[in-house]
C-alpha cells in the first residue's frame, strides 16, 4: 500500500513539474527540493549503513521524511536563492545513477565514486547557473526533464514488472522495436523519460505564450 501512495505521489508530482513547471516554478522548485532531500537521505543512510550503523524501516522512514520534505520547504521558500544548489543536488545524484557506467574502470569503489559524483556535481551546478539565467524556454526544458525523470523512475519498474512478467512483451516487442530485440529496463525508463520530456516542453512552450 505504501508503494502505492508514493508512486501516485511521485506521478502527480512530477506530472505537476512536467507540464506546468514554468507557471508554477515556486512550487515546482519546492518539489525538486523534496526529491533531492529523498535523494540526501537515502545517501545517508547508505553510506552510515556502509559503516556498520544499523537502520529500521521505521527509522528509515523517519529521516527520509524529514530529509524530503525539509528540503522542499526550504528550497519553496528560499526559491531563486536555492536554486543552484537544488539543480545541483538532483543533477549529480541522476549523474550518478545514469553514467556511473563511464567511470567503471577506476579501481577502488571510494575513488569511483568521488569521481563520478563529482562530475556530477559539476555538470549540476552547470545546469543550475543555465537555469538561474536562463530564459522562458530553458526553465520550461528544466522542469519537464525533472518533471519526466520523476514520472519515468515511478513509472518504469511497474511498466516492466508488466513486459518481464511476459503479458505484455509480445505487442511491445513486435509493434516497437522489433521481436529481434528484448526488453530492458533502461530502455523502457528512457522511453518514458523522452516521452514525458518531449510532451510537457511543447506543452509549457505553448501555454507559456498565452
Amino acid at each position: 500500500m505504501t508503494n502505492i501512495v508514493v508512486t501516485v505521489i511521485a506521478v502527480l508530482a512530477g506530472a505537476l513539474m512536467c507540464f506546468e513547471g514554468y507557471k508554477l516554478f515556486r512550487l515546482s522548485l519546492g518539489i525538486a527540493g523534496g526529491v533531492a532531500g529523498f535523494i540526501l537521505g537515502k545517501i545517508i543512510i547508505s553510506m552510515t549503513s556502509n559503516m556498520g550503523m544499523s537502520w529500521n524501516y521505521i527509522s528509515k522512514s523517519v529521516v527520509l521524511l524529514l530529509f524530503t520534505v525539509g528540503l522542499g520547504i526550504l528550497a519553496f521558500t528560499l526559491y531563486m536563492k536555492a536554486l543552484i544548489a537544488i539543480t545541483t543536488i538532483v543533477c549529480a545524484f541522476w549523474f550518478y545513477d545514469d553514467f556511473s557506467f563511464l567511470f567503471a574502470k577506476i579501481e577502488g569503489n571510494g575513488l569511483r565514486f568521488l569521481a563520478t559524483y563529482g562530475t556530477g556535481l559539476v555538470v549540476g551546478a552547470i545546469i543550475g547557473i543555465i537555469v538561474y539565467y536562463a530564459q522562458k524556454w530553458t526553465i520550461s526544458l528544466f522542469t519537464s526533464y525533472v518533471g519526466a525523470r520523476i514520472i519515468s523512475g515511478a513509472l518504469a519498474p511497474i511498466i516492466w514488472a508488466g513486459v518481464s512478467s511476459g503479458e505484455y512483451a509480445g505487442i511491445i516487442e513486435q509493434r516497437v522495436i522489433g521481436e529481434e530485440i528484448s526488453m530492458s529496463y533502461a530502455l523502457i525508463r528512457l522511453v518514458v523519460l523522452v516521452a514525458f520530456c518531449a510532451a510537457g516542453f511543447a506543452i509549457q512552450l505553448k501555454t507559456s505564450r498565452k
